[in-house]
């Protein structure tokens, strides 16, 4: 009798040419996503406060509910990546479905929350006009929220077997729309009237139902899946939705503690008036666009460490891990010095208005700071969750993000108990750097130790 050899899986490169190769096309799809808000925060802000103040409400408050959301998917990433490294193609296309099924459940309770306005207009004290725009952004965004969601579960797929090609182009092409379509339900064109910052919406719902159908043509037409590819859509499985949920619970609530020290920033600091919180929304607008270059190497990063232990090599994550968080390193000290010195060039972009720009001016450099840490923080995490810990960065994301970034922020924004009077805009954006420089550091030297306990065959204890 013939003895058959085992198959021996290779590892997946991990130089950094290999590394800058599969973070470009996620970075420029990122800031693709985000240049969709940058974009309504441009058209807005030359509509005035009113509209700009309006939709940034509606953007905070979106942002919020669809990013925690969509984060209890992201357990599809590692498990996806996992399975194609260990050449188990047949399950990458079960987990899909499953995934998908998740968005559903989770989009009717995000439809939900997010068209409960009157609880959102208390919270931000939005009145006027202000409120009606943010009204009128919140119910039309939402109808665009379930593809949104589930065209996440497909850019994450796409990501996760190393072709983020497919996300990029797509995400390009509705960055390419978003302008005209922001132009006719804003200005109003033939039939459609004019909505204003209201019309953001319309485009953001437009765009998402649009990429979700190209990303279900490519997956169900292009040969490239076909190893993947389920016969029939299968209903819920779950057992595979229970570990998926195991991974992405975690992830999800990771990364509402950090997008919403930033948002909900935004619905505290509205109570300060149109020009404060005009001009914090540049400074987070511009952060966030900074922010994509090291979101792109933590997916690459999360990529590479699930893949490589897929196929069994532990040296392989574990140089994956150190390589990633040297590359964002350098790039986010670059980044942070180009934000600093050119920071009225970036702000004057987005508006006029000499108060405006005057309060984002003060903003910029406590982002400039942080951004390091930052970069630091994201890598650690996104490694992490290769090795499938999510639990641990989530504790620390809730305490150092929330804890004293909203926390110590309230402190130091409303009260005097802290510093001898309220700091305003300016004690939310200190808390939040402090709370980010304290969480980069443990996260980043967490991800190293958990590289180098894993190579060495010892137990993690952190999941």
């Amino acid at each position: 009798m013939t003895e058959v050899s085992p198959v021996r899986l290779t590892p997946p490169s991990t130089s950094y040419w290999s590394i800058i190769k599969l973070s470009a096309p996620i970075w420029v799809s990122n800031l693709a996503i985000v240049g969709g808000s940058t974009i309504d925060t441009l058209m807005a802000g030359r509509l005035g406060p009113t509209d700009l103040s309006g939709v940034a409400i509606g953007i905070a408050v979106s942002i919020s509910i669809f990013v925690g959301l969509v984060g209890v998917m992201q357990g599809l990433s590692p498990i996806a990546a996992h399975h194609l490294g260990a050449g188990k193609h047949e399950k990458i296309g079960q987990e899909l479905h499953q995934t998908l099924w998740i968005a559903l459940f989770l989009s009717i309770i995000g439809v939900a929350i997010m068209t409960y306005t009157p609880m959102w207009m208390s919270l931000t004290n939005a009145q006027g006009q202000s409120a009606k725009i943010a009204t009128e952004f919140l119910i039309i965004n939402a109808i665009g929220l379930p593809g949104a969601m589930a065209g996440r579960a497909y850019l994450a797929l796409n990501a996760a077997v190393s072709r983020p090609k497919i996300a990029m182009y797509i995400s390009l092409l509705m960055l390419a729309l978003k302008f005209p379509f922001n132009y006719v339900f804003m200005y109003g064109v033939g039939p459609f009237p004019a909505l204003g910052g209201a019309g953001c919406a319309v485009s953001s719902a437009l765009t998402a139902w649009l990429t979700l159908l190209l990303f279900w043509s490519i997956w169900r037409f292009d040969s490239f899946y076909i190893k993947m590819r389920n016969e029939r859509f299968a209903l819920p499985n779950w057992k595979i939705i229970n570990a998926q949920l195991k991974l992405g619970i975690p992830i999800g609530l990771s990364a509402f503690f950090e997008v919403t020290s930033f948002t909900f920033m935004t619905i505290f600091i509205s109570r300060m008036g149109e020009i404060i919180v005009s001009g914090h929304q540049i400074v987070a607008n511009l952060t966030s666009l900074f922010y994509m270059l090291p979101l792109s190497i933590g997916v690459t990063a999360s990529v590479l460490v699930s893949q490589s232990l897929g196929a069994g090599s532990k040296e392989s994550a574990k140089t994956a891990t150190y390589k990633c968080l040297r590359l964002a390193i350098c790039f986010a000290v670059i980044t942070s010095l180009v934000l600093y010195f050119f920071k009225l060039f970036f702000v004057e972009l987005y508006t006029e208005n000499k108060e405006v720009i005057a309060v984002a001016a003060t903003l910029i450099p406590f982002a400039a700071f942080y951004h390091v840490f930052d970069a630091v923080n994201c890598i650690g995490s996104f490694a992490m969750r290769g090795y499938r810990i999510t639990f641990a960065p989530m504790i620390l994301y809730g305490v150092l993000l929330w804890g004293i970034g909203l926390g110590l922020g309230s402190m130091l924004a409303f009260t005097n108990w802290i510093v001898p009077s309220p700091m305003g805009a300016e004690g939310y954006w200190t808390a939040v750097a402090i709370g980010l420089t304290l969480s980069g550091s443990v996260v980043g030297l967490l991800a190293i130790k958990v590289a180098r306990d894993t190579l060495a065959g010892k137990k993690i204890r952190l999941r």
